[in-house]
């Protein structure tokens, strides 16, 4: 543009028949270029913002197929989130990805510019189902943090859209115009699903709890003691299995109407997405050619946010429909279709806020409190017209399952004979069954979720037989008893800290290999053996310890024994001490074990003359000090 307007004055300079506007207009068209030539100026930075939104767009779709990949290679048929999850860092990549539909002000006067910024909210409503069911895995506090940015964030994409309809930088016809509207009602309405979803987490989790808790306190205690045999083991862990997966949050979340309706939006936000770009595709040769300002930038965005848009409706239509198939829509169960009824557990949360006093005095106290009935009553009201609407959006794909599953059932009877079911199959899962959590008792699930959980878990064990722990069966095999550990892990001990550090079972373990390493005249072959042993054999201590000492507290004690043994393995030393035995040729095992009790000693008596009152608290320990009372233990029961 600034090479035009250098050409213009030329062809001005050179005309003497109109020397007589240069003198009168040439102030004003010299204005003119100027302006071109410093919004051209302004304008250069805009190609490397294209380049930023198709980074951010590339992160957003690599991390949504890395939860599709790693759901279909585990099994998870309810399509959980764990790498696309919604959090501050994923807020803030998602207002990257959809710049284009937040721009207000610049022009994008192209078609393929006009369907950059549509398949910005097509892509932004799939982003949205995806992360949907990892509000179940936040607790309270973030749940709210995260559900009011990305609230923050899809109203201002809703108003910004709206403003671009209205002055027309969202071409104001057919069909860009409608496809907007229909995306800002969706956007709406998925927030909308979203926060209704954030307001019902609390109390889904305490009830699946108080019902875990009631299976658990139905158990006989001295079964859980009891395997007789490999398979009774087995059977034991199939029930757990079973819990532990049902029991999930995000897989009961992803259970939901909600997440059903969301599924549904998704499709309907992919099929319109396609549908206009099948609508403009034929047209593209005799389109006016423009120069966007994104430059090249704009294709790269639309292309990649189009895959976006398909590969991410995946997860969340598989979900709707595979969701659906474990509840007894087969068998035409009537309370499935039951839409209007309305369950305890989707407003309990907000009937507690709106019976909670205010925890504040005033003197219009009666006032505020009506005022917060009134509000919440509202909530109420409004919570349940969101669940039935999602019910009625529901019923659609449950339609398409029933027509498939009749068709599926009649083929196979022409083409099949049914094969009997055997005895022992059925008691088997009639058995497990009752080991399902449920969100709600009426509507139980059918048999084919509890094949694939224990489908999953078939498959995990065949996997742990191929890769077997070898160094520690052949230690376990070498062991007489399992009382090494309780033999010198003693709480005899007289503790040199003024208070006992918490005890973990991988700690004592460690401090007692370092001492088998340092030992004269034992075969470096054996040593070696050890090691590896003790490295198979922490890993499973450190699974259980995880899942028995989830506590704050224990915490710090699990960092210390990890980093320990870093160290012990990787570096061959104890607390900088070399566990080499070339350090200590001519000394006997005695000698050796007295100088580990010294350096233990001294750890620990530099501790307490050095820290505060603060520092003395169990959970806030330093590692060395862990480690240095464990040797001390150990060394002062050998």
């Amino acid at each position: 543009m600034a090479e035009f307007c250098k050409n213009i004055k030329l062809q001005l300079n050179q005309s003497r028949l109109i020397q007589d506007f240069i003198n009168v207009n040439g102030s004003s068209l010299a204005e003119v270029c100027r302006a071109i030539e410093t919004e051209d100026k302004y304008s250069e930075p805009m190609v490397v913002i294209g380049y930023y939104i198709t980074v951010a767009s590339i992160i957003c779709l690599y991390a949504i197929m890395l939860d599709l990949s790693y759901d279909l290679r585990y099994n998870k048929f309810w399509f959980p989130s764990k790498y696309f999850s919604l959090n501050a860092a994923s807020i803030t990549i998602i207002a990257v990805a959809i710049k284009l539909p937040m721009d207000l002000s610049t022009p994008m006067p192209g078609v393929e510019d006009q369907v950059a910024k549509l398949g910005g909210l097509g892509f932004m409503c799939v982003m949205m189902c995806n992360f949907m069911p990892s509000l179940a895995s936040m607790d309270n506090k973030s749940l709210f943090a995260n559900v009011t940015g990305l609230s923050i964030l899809v109203i201002t994409l809703i108003v910004n859209v709206g403003i671009q309809i209205k002055t027309q930088v969202i071409f104001n016809e057919h069909p860009f115009m409608t496809i907007a509207c229909i995306y800002m009602g969706m956007l709406l309405f998925l927030l909308i699903i979203l926060i209704s979803s954030a307001i019902t987490i609390p109390t889904t989790k305490r009830v699946l709890e108080l019902k875990y808790q009631g299976i658990m306190n139905d158990q006989n205690p001295q079964e859980n003691l009891l395997f007789t045999s490999l398979e009774n083991l087995k059977q034991h862990m199939r029930k757990y299995w079973i819990m532990a997966k049902t029991g999930s949050p995000q897989f009961v979340e992803a259970s939901t109407p909600l997440s059903s309706a969301s599924g549904i939006i998704c499709a309907v936000s992919m099929v319109m997405h396609i549908s206009l770009l099948w609508q403009l595709w034929p047209t593209r040769s005799s389109r006016k050619k423009t120069n966007p300002v994104y430059k090249q930038s704009t294709s790269q965005i639309s292309m990649i946010q189009i895959v976006g848009v398909v590969m991410g409706s995946i997860a969340p239509i598989s979900r709707c429909f595979t969701v659906l198939s474990f509840n007894s829509f087969a068998n035409r169960n009537r309370k499935h279709f039951s839409v209007f009824k309305v369950e305890n557990h989707w407003t309990q949360k907000l009937c507690e806020w709106k019976e909670n006093p205010l925890s504040f005095f005033s003197i219009e106290m009666d006032h505020l409190h009506n005022l917060k009935n009134y509000i919440l009553l509202t909530c109420i009201g409004f919570q349940k017209v969101i669940v039935v609407s999602c019910k009625i959006i529901e019923l659609i794909p449950v339609a398409v399952i029933i027509f498939a599953i009749n068709c599926f059932k009649s083929l196979k009877a022409m083409l099949f004979t049914p094969p009997t079911a055997s005895g022992s199959d059925h008691d088997t899962n009639d058995d497990l069954s009752n080991y399902v959590l449920l969100l709600e008792d009426d509507v139980p699930l059918t048999k084919y979720p509890v094949k694939r959980i224990l489908a999953s878990l078939n498959r995990l064990i065949e996997k742990a037989e191929k890769k077997q722990h070898n160094n520690l069966l052949k230690l376990l095999e070498r062991s007489v008893s399992f009382e090494g550990v309780t033999t010198f892990d003693i709480d005899q001990i007289q503790s040199i800290l003024p208070v006992e550090p918490f005890n973990s079972w991988s700690l004592p373990i460690i401090s007692l290999a370092c001492t088998a390493f340092i030992i004269p005249n034992i075969d470096k072959a054996a040593v070696d053996n050890l090691l590896d042993s003790v490295h198979e054999g922490l890993f499973l201590t450190h699974v259980v310890e995880e899942g028995l000492n989830k506590a704050s507290e224990y915490v710090n004690i699990q960092r210390a024994t990890v980093t320990l043994w870093y160290e012990v393995k990787n570096k061959c030393k104890w607390l900088e001490t070399t566990l080499k035995t070339s350090a200590y040729v001519g000394k006997t095992a005695t000698e050796i074990i007295q100088l580990f009790t010294y350096k233990a000693e001294e750890v620990l008596n530099e501790f307490n003359t050095s820290s505060n009152e603060e520092q003395m608290e169990k959970e806030k320990f330093p590692p060395e000090v862990i480690a240095a009372n464990s040797m001390y233990r150990i060394t002062q029961a050998s």
